[in-house]
């Protein structure tokens, strides 16, 4: 497992993509962290920031996971790999593990660059944020768990972007009109809902349950993403 994990890693770092992305979310976060460090001082609402927000984090992000999850498919070394005598479940947490390793040294990245820039002027981050950091970061990990999960479904990088772009913004709003029609609260169990209830509310105990929903939907994720790659021919 150790010397897997030490391949897809050299897939990461030895290759373009991981730096292109870091490029990219260092050129575009400062974009974001202005605009909503200062929408509070604006009549609008906050739909230009979070349209940044997504094309410097999430977007970026997506791409990142499909492009590198697909990448044994599209080389045709995913076969290989199993051939050696690795378990397709090895294979799976080996490609969810370094994904999430190429996530978190891009944020660390970007946030070093910005703090390191705009600190002096008011565009940093702020150090009394300390919950919302640990929630971020646990939101990171449920959200690589699921389109990791979504990419070795599909194998291929076009549909597993377009999924992962997607599909985490269709299940919310399915999800509503089901509660409206039946009168349920289906989607205040959805992956991250919890996190919304705590963004307006941030205290200690909304945190835990914000926790408790990530990491529930983690477990969900890497489970489901190892029977569905059991039941998959690679090829």
């Amino acid at each position: 497992m150790g010397k897997l994990i030490k391949l897809q890693l050299r897939n990461v770092f030895h290759n373009k993509l991981f730096y292109v992305c870091t490029g990219i979310m260092i050129l575009l976060s400062p974009v974001v962290t202005f605009l909503f460090n200062n929408s509070l001082n604006i009549n609008t609402t906050l739909v230009l920031p979070e349209i940044v927000t997504i094309l410097s984090v999430d977007v970026v992000g997506i791409v990142f996971i499909a492009l590198f999850t697909c990448y044994d498919y599209n080389e045709g070394t995913a076969k290989n790999i199993i051939g050696r005598g690795y378990t397709r479940t090895q294979f799976f947490i080996s490609k969810f593990l370094v994904a999430l390793i190429g996530m978190f040294a891009m944020i660390l990245i970007v946030s070093l660059v910005v703090f390191i820039l705009f600190i002096n002027n008011g565009l940093g981050y702020s150090t009394k944020v300390m919950y919302s950091l640990v929630n971020g970061l646990f939101e990171v990990i449920a959200y690589t768990a699921f389109f990791v999960t979504i990419s070795i479904l599909l194998e291929k990088n076009g549909s597993a972007i377009i999924a992962g772009l997607f599909i985490p913004n269709i299940i919310p709003l399915v999800l509503s009109v089901i509660d409206s029609k039946l009168k349920l609260n289906i989607g205040n169990y959805w992956l991250g809902s919890q996190s919304t209830i705590f963004s307006m509310k941030p205290t200690l105990g909304n945190l835990g349950w914000s926790i408790l929903n990530y990491v529930i939907y983690t477990f969900i994720f890497l489970i489901l993403g190892v029977l569905l790659l059991k039941k998959k021919e690679i090829k």
